[in-house]
């Protein structure tokens, strides 16, 4: 298997290859690998398929026997997931010296953690939203507010530890950066910066650098058609 540290390169051609990398444009995971790329000036390197279309929704079973997104084929039959170890891969094209992973241990772990952080906090925001598209009748309040109060939790956090989170652009960085985001896209009607000015200041300032907005969330035609179809 080729080395976990080059883009592939055809052999005639000597041209860039792309990898197939199972994507859309409106999963908050997806977008963290793609922002890493982006900084490393990389982002080209990928061929887009959607899992909303037939074609793709077996492309990615096949591919990924948890057939989740973001899933990167890096080999005939063989794809890595999820956007946790996607992101460290891709990391691995960038400069020596430019890893978004620290190679100081007590700072790596730092940024290991706020990457959990970050993540934790789409998926609550993700469940909640879930369970809230459920028919009224059927919709359990109590699971929703649990999952909003780990957002709430993971917002004071951050807030708490600003300082730290803006000290250094880490994965831990992209991934809480990529969860205000995910609330901005999905959540509009949540005020979450009122309550936290410190992180509002910062994350303002971040989503304007050109690989953030490079990468904003775009609601999926193909994921808005299958959700109609799966209603009537």
């Amino acid at each position: 298997m080729r080395p976990f540290d080059r883009i592939p390169v055809h052999a005639k051609s000597g041209e860039t290859m792309k990898f197939k990398m199972y994507h859309d444009s409106n999963c908050p995971y997806s977008r963290k690998v793609l922002i890493i790329a982006a900084e490393h000036g990389k982002d080209d390197v990928f061929e887009f398929i959607s899992p909303f279309t037939p074609e793709g929704q077996a492309g990615i079973v096949r591919e990924n026997p948890l057939a989740k997104m973001p899933a990167l084929v890096i080999e005939p039959g063989f794809a890595i997931f999820d956007s946790r170890v996607i992101c460290r891969y891709v990391d691995a094209f960038g400069d020596a010296g430019n890893s978004f992973y620290p190679t100081d241990p007590d700072e790596l772990w730092k940024a290991l953690r706020y990457e959990a952080l970050g993540d934790g906090m789409v998926d609550a925001a993700i469940f909640a939203r879930q369970e809230l598209s459920r028919p009224a009748d059927k919709q359990m309040p109590e699971r929703i507010s649990k999952q909003l109060s780990k957002v709430d939790e993971g917002l004071d956090c951050l807030e708490r530890e600003i300082e730290s989170v803006s000290a250094s652009m880490t994965v831990g960085t992209v991934a809480c950066s990529n969860a205000l985001a995910y609330l901005d896209f999905r959540w509009g009607q949540k005020d979450w910066r009122a309550d936290h000015p410190g992180l509002a200041a910062w994350y303002d300032e971040l989503k304007l650098r050109p690989a953030f907005k490079k990468h904003d969330f775009v609601e999926s035609d193909l994921l808005v058609k299958k959700l109609a179809a799966a209603s009537r």
